[in-house]
């Protein structure tokens, strides 16, 4: 055997283990891109139910934003509201605001309208998480863009060229320093 034909091997050797263990990384990157697309889309999927909508209407109708001044901020809630202690179990349906939070409302839906929502949480008028009956809550989580998907693919691909373009180089420029025998 000669230097050449073992530089040969040895890339591919190397090139297949690094194309392997690129497949390992791709699988746990899939595996976070997949998890990542799921609670966008069940986010989203609960975000724009009829019972979200129900809950906008209970906690905002009536509760424009003030138009005459600061102080009106200091008002006491309207009717549709209860100020709570945070953690405190209102009896649903239920909008109410968390003491420490002016800015925050909270959601409880009634048990037979819950559309697999258990509490929703608004921030400056907006859905900061949605919780489930079994205790899982949904954030706004934005959609895994189409470049993971690519990156995903590319690991093996790379795992396999480097280590492989990297002893055929080193092979490459050791074959020019050896003397060929005659």
């Amino acid at each position: 055997m000669n230097l050449r034909d073992g530089t040969r091997r040895l890339a591919l050797l190397l090139g297949a283990i690094g194309a392997i263990l690129g497949g390992f990384v791709s699988y746990s990157k899939l595996q976070t891109v997949m998890d990542q697309g799921y609670r966008h889309n069940r986010f989203e999927q609960l975000a724009n139910s009829s019972i979200v909508e129900q809950a906008r209407k209970k906690c905002f109708e009536g509760n424009a934003p003030p138009e005459h001044g600061p102080w009106e901020k200091y008002q006491p809630p309207q009717e549709n509201q209860t100020t709570l202690p945070k953690g405190a179990k209102p009896s649903p349906p239920y909008c109410f605001v968390p003491v420490d939070d002016p800015h925050a409302f909270y959601y409880t839906p009634s048990e037979l309208n819950c559309g697999g929502i258990k509490t929703v949480h608004f921030e400056n008028r907006e859905i900061a998480s949605i919780e489930t009956p079994d205790d899982q809550t949904f954030y706004p989580t934005p959609a895994p863009s189409a470049g993971l998907y690519l990156l995903i693919v590319l690991f093996p691909t790379l795992g396999f060229f480097i280590p492989w373009g990297v002893i055929r180089a080193i092979g490459w420029v050791g074959t020019g320093f050896v003397q060929p025998l005659k």
